[in-house]
């Protein structure tokens, strides 16, 4: 064995020297998926606030940046030497990489099913295989929807039974229809939305439709939500909300279409309804990005209370404001999911929390859709989502 610097009259194995040089490399990749995580964290929590799009996409593009980098920013700062803030922040990412990003990453694969799913059916439909090329259509980002594991054009058609707190005896069997997230922008295009609605309207209609927001990223696809989202039937009404991509391509206008398509809109607000000889409190919360959030003051505190929310961001207030079933879209489901790790940047204060599924506590059982399409058309072990619900009282056995 030869000395492995001269003059310490320390050895080395050549097996030691690997061993040590693997720790190395395994404390540093630590360190730089702890890294990635505060700055997704923290990019996470501002794509959730109702902040300009432009300041939200330079900082989109900062943190890629710093991301990416952080091998270069560190070899640069060893080789000056590191000073102690930067030291104690490395430490930090350490940490999160090592202990708190796959102590997390755990227990969301080992999590219990919810109580409230009494039963879960997924059919997945391929749009690409039934129309061709022709479902890309002609969005800005056309040539992403062509990528290869891009599951864009593949949706899934989930049914949900559900057990829900306090759910009016009328209502057992209840059945509602939401969609969420449809984007309209060229790409997927005009002849995919119809293909969903064609299968869709070919059903018995459901009790409830309901439509969770984000319905443009262009201020010239208004046309396609009347002639489209109208032909969708309830027995007991159809209700709309608008989301924040809604806000930048003439809200106004968005709102009267989807009047025109037979929907009442819920702008911030509540009403109350008779759904199968029953009264409720429907509730429509655009916040954070429409203000101010529905004040339920003088909502009457019996019914039961059913709320369309753009972001599940908005799960604590339903808390506190007695909902007893909340809906909701906005997240996509992260739209890219890692294997084992599963959704990395999802637009919420919250994170990964809620990025997609069911989840109960307080008396609220909130579902979580992945919705339909995206300003950018790229999913990948995340396929678009159309929910259907069977609601149930607590207690019921499937």
């Amino acid at each position: 064995m030869s000395p492995l610097f001269a003059g310490t009259g320390e050895t080395f194995s050549p097996a030691a020297f690997t061993a040590a040089l693997l720790l190395v490399g395994l404390v540093f990749l630590a360190c730089w998926v702890g890294h990635a995580c505060l700055w997704t964290a923290t990019l996470n929590y501002l794509y959730g606030c109702p902040l300009p799009k432009r300041f939200l996409k330079v900082y989109r593009l900062l943190c890629g940046l710093v991301i990416i980098g952080f091998p270069i920013l560190v070899c640069a700062g060893s080789a000056s030497g590191l000073p102690w803030p930067v030291k104690w922040y490395l430490i930090a990412c350490g940490v999160m990489g090592l202990i708190v990003f796959p102590v997390i990453s755990i227990g969301r694969l080992i999590r219990t099913k919810p109580a409230a799913i009494l039963a879960e059916r997924t059919e997945t439909v391929d749009y690409w295989k039934q129309l061709g090329p022709a479902v890309v259509g002609d969005g800005k980002y056309r040539h992403v929807a062509r990528l290869p594991l891009n599951d864009v054009f593949r949706v899934d058609f989930t049914d949900l039974t559900l057990a829900v707190p306090n759910l009016p005896p009328a209502w057992d069997g209840l059945r509602v229809l939401l969609l969420s997230d449809l984007h309209f922008c060229g790409t997927p295009s005009r002849g995919f939305f119809e293909a969903i609605v064609d299968r869709l309207a070919a059903e018995p209609p459901a009790d409830l439709v309901l439509l969770a927001g984000d319905y443009l990223d262009t201020d010239t696809h208004h046309e396609w939500i009347t002639p489209l989202l109208g032909r969708l039937r309830a027995t007991e009404g159809k209700y709309a909300i608008l989301g924040n991509h809604d806000e930048k391509h003439q809200p106004d206008n968005v709102r009267q279409e989807l009047k025109l398509a037979g929907y009442c809109v819920l702008v911030n607000d509540w009403l109350e309804a008779t759904v199968r000889g029953e009264r409720c409190v429907l509730v429509g919360h655009e916040g954070p990005w429409f203000t101010p959030p529905p004040d339920l003051t003088d909502a009457p505190p019996e019914p039961f209370r059913l709320c369309i929310s753009h972001t599940p961001d908005n799960f604590y207030w339903g808390q506190r404001n007695r909902v007893g079933l909340m809906l909701c879209g906005h997240v996509h489901g992260g739209q890219v999911r890692v294997p084992v790790v599963g959704s990395i940047f999802v637009p919420s204060i919250y994170g990964r929390r809620f990025d997609m599924g069911v989840f109960e506590g307080g008396g609220t059982v909130m579902v979580v859709g992945r919705g339909l399409s995206g300003k950018e058309p790229l999913r990948f072990r995340c396929r678009p989502q159309v929910i259907r619900l069977t609601l149930r009282p607590a207690g019921s056995v499937s």
